[in-house]
């Protein structure tokens, strides 16, 4: 953020703040008695005490399902996929195929091959 933003933020709050106050004095008395003597929603309502660990404990549970269903389909993936062809490749097999191409290696010291590695 720039000077600019924190300027247009801060007129913002001020104007915001100001429409609050204008806002709160004009409820009438007999608003804010009610409000003050009615108790809050929060406090109303009384836990039972089996439902304070409920939703932690079923939170748990439904992460434990979606973990073993994901392990049981990446096990059917993994059989079901053939052997990489990289794989099948010897060390040697790699080296013949280098030593075959010397402009492989002309290119690596190319500008093109910087230019790419910085992509």
């Amino acid at each position: 953020m720039n000077e600019h933003d924190n300027d247009r933020d801060a007129r913002f709050d001020a104007a915001m703040r100001r429409l609050h106050g204008d806002a709160v004095r004009r409820v009438p008395g007999r608003t804010l008695l009610q409000l003050q003597l009615r108790p809050s929603a929060g406090a109303s309502r009384q836990a039972k005490p089996g439902t304070r660990l409920a939703w932690p404990l079923t939170a748990s549970v439904a992460a434990l399902l979606a973990l073993a269903v994901g392990m049981q389909l990446q096990l059917r993936h993994d059989e079901d996929a053939p052997a990489p062809a990289m794989a099948a490749a010897s060390a040697d097999d790699l080296d013949t195929v280098l030593d075959e191409n010397p402009d492989f290696y002309l290119w690596l010291a190319s500008s093109d091959a910087n230019a790419i590695a910085m992509e």
